[in-house]
């Protein structure tokens, strides 16, 4: 596992995993929410994005990402350069709990992983996105079967499950 691609719903842990396999494999990580958003919630747009993404991975031999960012041209290419892909399949109310958790932790603060002024908090369309990510869940995991042949797709329905294989490690 030399490029690790992380997906799934916000609040599964795809940020934290990305930490965890860091350390463990030695590897670069980059958590996409800190290359889209600016101070304050800001997005940098589709070009100042692609630019970013490509300058890491040009310079990057080994990396994991973490991050969906579906709509973005660099997806698949995320997707064809990566040799493993993580899907963090824990449903809805796993993912409500992550984010409340979360919220709570790092109350009024700016996590590690953010843009300077990104305070953590939750919000009505946050709320209605995760509620909703299914859908896109359901995409994701029709992409990804498509790569089962080329590439290892490993897909965690529980923490537990995910906990298990980060052990083999």
């Amino acid at each position: 596992m030399n490029k690790i691609l992380i997906l799934g719903s916000s609040g599964t842990g795809k940020t934290t995993l990305a930490r965890t396999l860091s350390k463990k494999l030695k590897i670069t990580a980059l958590h996409l929410d800190s290359v889209y958003w600016e101070k304050n919630w800001r997005n940098i747009g589709k070009d100042e994005f692609d630019k970013k993404m490509k300058s890491f991975l040009k310079n990057n031999q080994s990396w994991v990402i973490d991050g969906n960012y579906l709509n973005n041209s660099h997806f698949k290419y995320r997707l064809d350069l990566a040799d493993t892909i993580i899907y963090l399949d824990y449903g809805v109310s796993v993912a409500l709990k992550g984010i409340f958790q979360r919220a709570s932790k790092y109350r009024h603060q700016v996590r590690s992983d953010m843009a300077s002024g990104c305070v953590e908090g939750i919000d009505q369309d946050f709320l209605k996105y995760v509620a909703k990510f299914s859908d896109k869940g359901k995409m994701i995991k029709a992409i990804i079967k498509k790569y089962e042949n080329k590439k290892r797709v490993l897909i965690f329905n529980s923490r537990k499950e995910l906990s298990e294989f980060i052990n083999t490690l």
